[in-house]
């Protein structure tokens, strides 16, 4: 850090404490003070308070951070915080340039009104009166979309009493009379010990190393451990911003919370990995917890006059949920060798094994409150199946039957052949039938992960190491890396977005462990093969996606503007400037990080 800015943040601090007068005028700071347009803003954080601040424009850089102080010193609540070591965020308007609000996007790259969340700001008059959004109150506001801009700003300058609707807020912000501008900064943040530049709002720099790949993961699943729930589920979303656990998705379930028994069984796959890991116990009681609260959920029926069973939750039964619990299942029975759910591994198996269709359509639920009054799809017509269409869950629900398979001690013979044959006829209606009947249903960006990962499993079977499925890994693996930010492709101000994907170049990033759980199974895929020359080509590029999205990590200085940092400490967020936690968006990249650091 350049020691001139560490000087300006020891003098702000002080001036706090002391009392002590700013004088910056003489050293050299890596920034040009205008008093033309030059604002200042100076923000405190302290655990258990909102953030207070105050923006001003003087003569020069040392009366404006003095007029700065003195106001924050003003502010009542101001006694609540800890001026030894509270966060303290200076930021420093470094551009102001036009913008025509009309055309303001977060989609075209090279484009002139290009909104870059944590990047860009804005400094806009109505009615007189002067307001900035600075940059990084993309990050610390949690915003990402020039809708939840525009809708921010609608309630900073009164706008929003016009109209609940969102959409209506937006509409009236882009053709009132407002003058916008878009503006840049310098942001630097400053707690008792350290000083920190910031990028997009987030304390650099962020660090990566194998160790380091260890260490966030354990913290990260130790996150899920903390938030389980005494029935053994997890705590299923929290937004640090409103420091609220109930699901923006779902704003309407409050008692009981909304939750989904599909991630949930994620979960209970990652405290397996830690497991897997560190041969930790408390990982491996905490994970026969959660198989308790997903075993709560069956419901059974027969298949082939023998037990059957499903999870049913939230007036659903989707095979993605016998999928993925039928993989949490397996993890627990590969690690522990116990039989002591043998009973309903079976049942999922003869389930799911029930849901394949002759030509090996995978059908996505078995009950659904829009179809057949909420009972049972035994027989579903052309039309239901496309409604019911998942690409996830049959991918999710092979790689559960894969594992048993490949893992299960004493498979009756007559289901062992079952499952040999109806796998196979699922799979080759993935790879060479799905991409034609369902031509429409396709992005450029590759979202089919589970089916990576079952492929990955089922190669392993005598006579399914099939060059179409091995060609469906590589060929999706390589059109994610098409549609991946790389150094080449990215712009200065958004180097942050390298190794993270798009579905058209110019969306805000994805830095998506979803899918690199699909691509680090292309990796091992690839050394089973013993193609060295494909692993390097994976391993390189994973490489990007990694450190991508290792800055998506909660740590101590991260959470810095949150009401209460520990909630979401040790957690991954939803995006780069999105402060939202899931469970899902902690156990992907739990998940991907546990198999990457076995071999990176």
């Amino acid at each position: 850090m350049d020691k001139n800015i560490l000087t300006l943040l020891e003098q702000i601090r002080d001036s706090f404490l002391t009392n002590s007068a700013i004088d910056v005028e003489n050293i050299t700071l890596p920034f040009e003070y205008d008093k033309n347009y030059t604002q200042i803003y100076i923000t405190l954080f302290q655990d258990g308070n909102k953030s207070i601040r105050w923006g001003s424009r003087r003569d020069t850089l040392s009366l404006t951070i003095q007029r700065i102080v003195s106001k924050l010193k003003l502010n009542p609540y101001i006694k609540n915080f800890d001026l030894s070591s509270c966060f303290i965020l200076f930021e420093i308007v470094t551009k102001e340039y036009p913008c025509n609000i009309r055309n303001l996007t977060t989609m075209r790259m090279k484009s002139p009104n290009r909104f870059e969340p944590g990047v860009n700001g804005l400094k806009y008059i109505y009615e007189g009166q002067t307001r900035f959004f600075m940059p990084t109150d993309g990050y610390t506001k949690s915003i990402m979309s020039v809708k939840q801009l525009l809708n921010y700003l609608s309630k900073q300058c009164g706008i929003s009493k016009r109209t609940n609707k969102i959409s209506e807020r937006v509409h009236i912000m882009r053709r009132e009379n407002i003058d916008y501008t878009l503006i840049e900064s310098l942001a630097y943040l400053s707690d008792s010990k350290n000083v920190y530049l910031l990028e997009r709002g987030y304390p650099t720099p962020v660090e990566f190393s194998k160790d380091i790949i260890l260490d966030k993961t354990l913290k990260s699943i130790d996150w899920l451990v903390e938030n389980m729930n005494d029935d053994g589920s997890f705590l299923y979303y929290y937004d640090p911003y409103k420091n609220t656990i109930i699901d923006d998705m779902h704003p309407n379930m409050i008692d009981p919370l909304y939750n989904n028994i599909l991630r949930h069984s994620g979960g209970t796959i990652s405290l397996l990995r830690g497991y897997e890991l560190t041969k930790k116990q408390l990982y491996l009681d905490k994970a026969k917890d959660s198989l308790g609260f997903l075993i709560s959920t069956f419901r059974e029926h027969k298949y082939k006059k023998q037990y059957a069973c499903y999870p049913f939750f939230n007036k659903k039964s989707k095979l993605g949920g016998a999928g993925i619990g039928l993989v949490a299942l397996m993890h627990y029975y590969i690690h522990t060798g116990s039989e002591v759910y043998r009973k309903e591994i079976d049942g999922l198996v003869r389930h799911i094994l029930s849901r394949i269709e002759p030509d090996g359509e995978m059908i996505g639920y078995y009950i659904h409150p829009k179809f057949n009054n909420s009972k049972a799809l035994t027989k579903v017509s052309e039309d239901d199946k496309k409604e019911l269409f998942s690409f996830y869950y049959p991918g999710e629900a092979l790689l559960g039957l894969a594992l048993y398979y490949l893992h299960i001690k004493d498979i009756d013979n007559k289901l062992q052949e079952d499952i040999r044959k109806k796998s196979e006829m699922a799979l080759d209606f993935l790879v060479d039938i799905r991409p034609i009947k369902y031509d429409y249903m396709f992005d450029p960006l590759p979202a089919d992960a589970w089916l990576m990962q079952a492929i990955e499993e089922w190669v392993k079977v005598e006579g399914l190491k099939k060059q179409s499925y091995i060609d469906f890994v590589f060929n999706d693996t390589k059109a994610m890396f098409d549609h991946m930010y790389t150094e080449q492709n990215t712009l200065a101000n958004n180097k942050d977005y390298i190794g993270g994907f798009f579905y058209e170049y110019g969306d805000h990033v994805y830095h998506d462990a979803s899918r690199c759980e699909g691509v680090v199974s292309a990796y091992y895929l690839a050394k089973y093969l013993k193609d060295e020359n494909k692993a390097k080509w994976v391993m390189d590029n994973m490489h990007l996606s990694a450190k991508g999205l290792m800055k998506t990590f909660h740590d101590e200085v991260s959470t810095y503007a949150h009401i209460e940092p520990n909630k979401a400490l040790h957690s991954f967020r939803f995006k780069l400037t999105r402060q939202w936690v899931r469970v899902d968006s902690v156990q992907h990249a739990a998940c991907f990080f546990s198999r990457l650091y076995k071999v990176i």
